[in-house]
């Protein structure tokens, strides 16, 4: 028996490559995520049966990949290892060497060398498998690189009634592979070229996750945009068939064409989500990473994306690149963060085996994920600022939580600089031994508040804390009041005129139902209403009273 192995991310993370392997060669896979147990999952792998044991191997689960092979070596010799995917690709024949726990490595894509390394463990003939690595008379052999397979010989990676059992978690798929840019940090710099699936092909297949109401579809092609024109056309039949689906996209903004953005800008909300990877916006760095970004079109197609607010826009800064120091940094921050992005996701360079980046000068982990610790530009005092930074972003950007207090402390405070505000909170969580913490959503409503009080005199402050926990939670914070509404409330809510103007989706509910769904706070000389469910406040002030 084979068995293909996947040790995701995270729990809700799916692995694309293991299952166009089980298509192609009908092997059974397991799918663990970093967060199980070494030794359970090695129970369990070893429980299956298998005599070859096939695993996905990226950066974050590779540790543990190696750890697991030399626990089933150890109860098992004759048991067979194979690794593949992007972290072995690069390094294949220094890996075999080091590692006497794996007995083969397939180079590049695995589609195409799988179904014939199958056929050589029977024969025992593997010199003519391209981009593999094994042993022959305690000597490791590389063959001659991988080839690509032909993208329409991929079979659709999902089986029958796979997709409601994947409910709840996250679905990937695949229109391309390559990229016709080279970013220097990344693996696409490594290859040529960019192939498609036929798009008659990939209208079918979306098909399948609109019918089967997949609520979130992440492509992972490169560049969604890569052909602007063929982009265009899958966002026309998306719009004309969607249903239940959000798709997200990965795009290079800068060179969207007007089409794109009129047809993505003319959509339902909540159709599209676009992750745009601007990294930074010094072009000294930009030079150095091979990426001829231009932010100025970056910010003109961004401020038309979200003109409609119908569309989620994730915008990406690395820290750490080659050329930026910590005062270069602050300004792509403040620019990338002037543009208002949904999420901004502050990531760290990472050294990917296979990846071209110059990197002289700057230091890694030796160990995966080979994350920067200092640059030519960034000392470690200045990285590990950035993370007490990345850590406040998520907490009180990225979150989508505290948005009207967010945007209160910089209009107010920080209007010269963004960086300045989550700098000066991520100080005070140093200073209260918060860093680092799993800090629950209520306590990080507390936490703000004192911060805002202890470096304020500010009494609006509370009141936009306050609205913001209201817009998502029906529980009170230790400084929220009661304001006696109740009895007025129900009055109101007895009213199906005001019912109708303002919640007319509750409009066949009785009153005590309504309010069961509903929040009242005053603030000053104004009444909100709260629906958190259907995320509506309305101001409901001028009938209430």
């Amino acid at each position: 028996m084979n068995l293909l192995v996947a040790i995701n991310a995270k729990y809700i993370h799916t692995n694309l490559a293991v299952r166009y392997l089980r298509n192609l060669c009908d092997i059974k896979i397991r799918e663990y995520s970093i967060n199980d147990r070494t030794e359970a999952v090695t129970a369990d792998i070893y429980k299956s049966g298998a005599k070859t044991v096939f695993f996905s191997c990226y950066i974050w689960n590779i540790k543990m990949v190696l750890e697991i092979c030399s626990r089933l070596k150890k109860a098992n010799p004759a048991i067979i290892t194979v690794l593949g995917g992007p972290e072995v690709s690069y390094n294949g024949k220094e890996l075999l060497e080091k590692e006497k726990n794996i007995d083969y490595i397939i180079k590049g894509e695995g589609e195409a060398s799988m179904p014939d390394f199958l056929d050589a463990l029977k024969n025992g003939d593997f010199s003519n498998i391209s981009g593999l690595c094994y042993r022959k008379s305690n000597e490791v052999i590389e063959n001659s690189n991988s080839t690509e397979i032909d993208m329409n010989e991929l079979p659709f990676p999902y089986i029958e009634g796979e997709l409601k059992e994947l409910k709840g978690r996250l679905i990937y798929y695949e229109t391309s592979r390559g990229c016709p840019f080279k970013c220097g940090f990344c693996l696409s710099s490594a290859t040529q070229g960019v192939r498609f699936l036929p798009l008659d092909r990939v209208k079918k297949e979306l098909l399948a996750f609109i019918n089967e109401n997949v609520p979130l579809l992440k492509l992972v092609d490169r560049t969604f945009n890569a052909d602007n024109k063929r982009a265009v056309e899958m966002v026309e039949f998306i719009k004309a068939n969607s249903k239940n689906t959000c798709f997200h996209f990965e795009v290079k903004a800068e060179t969207m064409s007007d089409e794109l953005i009129t047809e993505l800008s003319d959509s339902p909300k909540g159709l599209f989500q676009l992750e745009i990877g601007v990294q930074s916006t010094n072009k000294e760095t930009l030079s150095k990473i091979k990426r001829g970004a231009d932010f100025e079109k970056i910010k003109s197609v961004v401020k038309r994306l979200k003109e409609n607010n119908n569309i989620h826009l994730h915008l990406d800064l690395i820290a750490g690149l080659p050329g930026e120091s910590l005062e270069q940094f602050k300004k792509s921050f403040n620019d990338v963060f002037g543009l208002r992005p949904h999420d901004l996701q502050l990531g760290f360079l990472k050294k990917l085996n296979g990846a071209k980046l110059n990197t002289d000068g700057s230091c890694f982990t030796d160990e995966p994920p080979y994350e920067i610790i200092s640059s030519d530009k960034m000392s470690f005092d200045d990285i590990l600022k950035l993370k007490d930074i990345e850590d406040v972003l998520e907490k009180y950007y990225n979150s989508g939580t505290f948005v009207n207090s967010v945007e209160y402390f910089i209009n107010n405070y920080f209007s010269d600089s963004a960086y300045k505000f989550f700098e000066s909170l991520a100080d005070y969580f140093e200073e209260k031994g918060y860093t680092g913490q799993s800090i629950s959503r209520k306590n990080l409503y507390e936490i703000l508040n004192s911060y805002a009080k202890e470096k304020y005199t500010d009494d609006k402050i509370e009141s936009v804390i306050i609205f913001d926990y209201c817009t998502h939670y029906k529980d009170n914070l230790s400084f929220m009041k009661d304001c006696g509404l109740k009895e007025r409330a129900f009055e109101f809510l007895k009213e199906s005129k005001f019912v109708e103007k303002y919640f007319p989706h509750f409009k066949d509910e009785k009153p005590v139902q309504i309010y069961k769904n509903l929040r009242f706070y005053k603030f000053g000389d104004f009444i909100f209403a709260f629906d958190n469910k259907n995320q509506i406040v309305c101001d409901i002030t001028a009938d209430f009273t």
